[in-house]
């Protein structure tokens, strides 16, 4: 029996929910594992009977009934979104909350965004200005990055806090020791940083962010907040007891009693807090390793790429193939634009970059997403090397493979390594293309790779050939039933 690894190889939202609800139909899988991410991801996935649902924290194969959940200690989890997620899911479906809870299992120690999380995560963006990350303001890099701050003496306490450590009955004091320390660091933060803050805080945010600050920042509003843990956590009926979802390292059971798993994966190979393009990254891991790491059947793992048939980009970042042409023909209703996420940007196919991340994911085969997108593009443009104009230094040659035919004209045709600096040569680079012809042909009724257009069989084989990953499955459409193998 085969079991999945799905990761994103791109800048994410490249399609990875509807992947995951399709092969848990198509293989009757009762396991989804969360393996990485937290509660800022959005899995869209659409019913064949119209039913949309975006998965954050539950597995994006929910719709199949008797398919579990399980979030890993590789999570970042908010308790109380999951809680709301499980309240919207079970009115959409008619499946009872409690019937809901069976069905999912958190590890003990997944740490948590509190609310002091989600203020930091805004607040240190404003304190970049125009330098900003890009982060969506959910708070969850902000527990990486506070667990990983150097732990200053005027703080008792940890600046984090663990599933486990909220459910413990003896565990009181050490949530409000813990939440204190989380208060007085953002307050520091908050006078120290006071006006850049309010010097880049957009007028839509002020109404909404001065009394979360107000709140939060009062005189031991942390009491308030612990209790607040307490009674919505702890003092609850069993059945709707989020507790007894709990499981420890001794019992990881989706690794004895559940053969048929997918490890579905967050964003994407582009935006890891290693890999990725710094600065405009993420501090998780988005890598397919900690699936690898943690996976029972390894015999049987099919490790899968996720990539959509174009490149889009959320928000802020280098985006080499970004284009206008594109954008103003590709629209994603599903993608919300705020200050926080910014707005999606859309772009032509980078298989410079999708070589990259399949050096770092190794990924045995690619799903192609949103291929039906294209169906109205006349011409099509493919990049598979960039034209270099800046200097070669040591650096230089050590990060990238290039070819230079002649003394001004730098043609890079693969990254090697990742570096810090590597948006300094990259900001340098214009895409080169390969046009080819579209296809001009509705392809979201096409549910066999023979029926599709020739040109558009020849753009996924050109793909195909770019990135060296064999292209087994193509989506032409939202629902599991829009999925074509190639």
């Amino acid at each position: 029996m085969d079991n999945f690894i799905l990761c994103g190889m791109q800048y994410g939202d490249e399609g990875k929910g509807t992947f995951v609800d399709y092969l848990a139909h198509k293989h009757n899988i009762n396991c989804i594992v969360k393996y990485n991410g937290g509660s800022q991801a959005s899995h869209t996935v659409v019913t064949p009977e119209g039913i949309l649902h975006k998965f954050s924290q539950l597995g994006s194969g929910m719709f199949l009934e008797n398919c579990h959940t399980f979030i890993t200690e590789n999570m970042v989890i908010n308790l109380d979104n999951l809680l709301v997620e499980l309240e919207i899911f079970s009115n959409k479906t008619g499946i009872p909350l409690q019937n809901l809870l069976e069905r999912i299992h958190i590890h003990e120690n997944c740490f948590v965004v509190t609310p002091y999380h989600k203020l930091m995560n805004k607040l240190r963006e404003l304190s970049k200005g125009v330098n900003r990350r890009g982060s969506v303001g959910t708070g969850v890099s902000e527990v990486i990055t506070l667990l990983r701050e150097p732990q200053l003496s005027q703080f008792a306490s940890p600046l984090g806090l663990s599933v486990k450590s909220i459910f413990d009955h003896y565990s009181a004091n050490q949530i409000k020791g813990r939440l204190e320390a989380l208060q007085q660091y953002t307050e520091k933060f908050y006078r120290d940083n006071y006006d850049i803050i309010w010097e880049n805080m957009p007028q839509e945010l002020v109404s909404g962010l001065s009394k979360e600050i107000d709140f939060l920042l009062e005189r031991h509003a942390f009491l308030r907040v612990s209790q607040m843990y307490i009674e919505k956590f702890r003092s609850v009926p069993t059945s709707i007891n989020l507790k007894k979802c709990l499981y420890n390292a001794y019992e990881t059971t989706f690794r004895k009693d559940y053969s048929r798993a997918i490890f579905e994966g967050s964003q994407g190979l582009l935006i890891d807090d290693v890999y990725g393009i710094k600065p405009n990254t993420t501090h998780l891991d988005t890598t397919n390793n900690f699936a690898l790491d943690i996976s029972y059947y390894r015999d049987t793992i099919r490790k899968v790429g996720i990539a959509k048939a174009f490149s889009s980009r959320h928000g802020t970042g280098i985006f080499p193939t970004e284009a206008s042409a594109v954008s103003q023909r590709i629209f994603d209703k599903n993608q919300d634009e705020s200050f926080w996420n910014g707005k999606i940007r859309f772009g032509w196919f980078d298989a410079v970059l999708l070589r990259y991340a399949q050096s770092i994911n190794q990924v045995d085969e690619l799903y192609l997403s949103s291929l039906d997108k294209l169906d109205k593009f006349e011409v099509i443009n493919v990049c598979n090397s960039y034209l270099y104009f800046g200097e070669i230094d040591e650096t230089f040659k050590k990060l990238f493979q290039y070819q230079q035919s002649e003394p001004n004209k730098i043609v890079i045709t693969n990254i090697k390594e990742n570096h810090k600096n590597l948006i300094f040569y990259l900001e340098k680079c214009v895409p080169q293309y390969i046009s080819v012809r579209g296809w001009l042909s509705d392809t979201s009724k096409v549910t066999d790779k023979f029926d599709l257009p020739e040109n558009c069989a020849k753009y996924i084989a050109l793909l195909e050939d770019l990135v060296s990953i064999p292209i087994t499955l193509v989506s032409v459409g939202p629902t599991r039933e829009n999925k074509i193998s190639a």
